[in-house]
């Protein structure tokens, strides 16, 4: 500016601008410079710096993240099927979803019938199917050996209901005849308030398909009462007596069953 002297050591530029000497702006700019740390003395080891850790990988966002594996319908832990850490990939185990049956009941003993249109294994002596009710009279019949189905139900005057797929033996103590202990027939026990039941009293017997009852020698015997009839017929001792199917049984002086089944001839 005009009227301004120029400082020492400044020389002036065209424009009013002072120039600036080398020194002195050398000077300037290390003042204005931070300050570094002096360097070590010669010989000093320098430390080595730490690898750099590698970046933790970012979490699977919700879409990305794989499916669960599914439960089990064994109840077994979903743990037990997983691979063991850091072995060889395999597939998953795949789990079946089909609960198991139980297993069926095999059949009764082998005998001689005949099966329906619908394969219903019947009587050969019956008219019609004793399962669908269609008639075999008019059919082929060829007979073959199968299991024999259950032939029937004895209803007890108590409301039991016992089906007949193998022999019963009826008593007091009927765990204790030689046919149960035998495995020949299942017992069956009955009592009486007049105490009129022997202990082993009267036997239903399967044979083919017909239902037999044998009085064992009971001391009050054993009657039948034919369907339709009125009165009950005594029964000789060990001879057996078919039943046809409607038919009541008396056992000692006042217990009673009824035979009913749908495998009529």
């Amino acid at each position: 500016m005009a009227g301004e002297r120029p400082v020492a050591g400044e020389r002036p530029v065209a424009g009013g601008v002072r120039a600036v000497p080398s020194e002195q702006l050398r000077t300037m700019l290390d003042e204005a410079a931070p300050a570094l740390p002096p360097a070590p003395p010669p010989g000093t080891p320098v430390p080595e710096r730490p690898a750099p850790r590698p970046a933790a990988p970012a979490r699977p966002t919700t879409a990305e993240r794989p499916p669960l594996p599914p439960t089990p319908v064994d109840g077994s832990p979903a743990a037990d099927r997983a691979p063991a850490a850091g072995g060889p990939d395999r597939e998953p185990e795949r789990v079946s979803l089909i609960r198991k049956h139980p297993k069926r009941r095999p059949g009764g003993p082998q005998v001689l019938g005949v099966n329906c249109k619908n394969e219903h294994f019947n009587d050969p002596r019956a008219h019609y199917c004793a399962v669908c009710g269609i008639s075999m009279l008019q059919l082929t019949l060829s007979p073959f050996h199968g299991p024999r189905p259950p032939l029937g139900v004895l209803l007890l005057d108590d409301g039991q209901t016992v089906p007949l797929e193998v022999d019963h033996l009826i008593g007091r103590r009927p765990e204790r005849a030689p046919e149960v202990a035998e495995g020949r027939a299942h017992p069956l026990r009955m009592t009486d308030a007049e105490e009129s039941i022997s202990r082993r009293h009267v036997l239903v017997r399967l044979e083919e398909w017909q239902v037999n009852v044998v009085d064992l020698g009971s001391a009050n015997g054993t009657a039948i009462r034919a369907p339709g009839a009125a009165d009950f017929v005594r029964l000789p001792a060990d001879t057996p007596v078919e039943l046809a199917p409607g038919a009541a049984v008396r056992v000692g002086l006042t217990r009673t069953f009824r035979f009913e089944s749908n495998r009529k001839v």
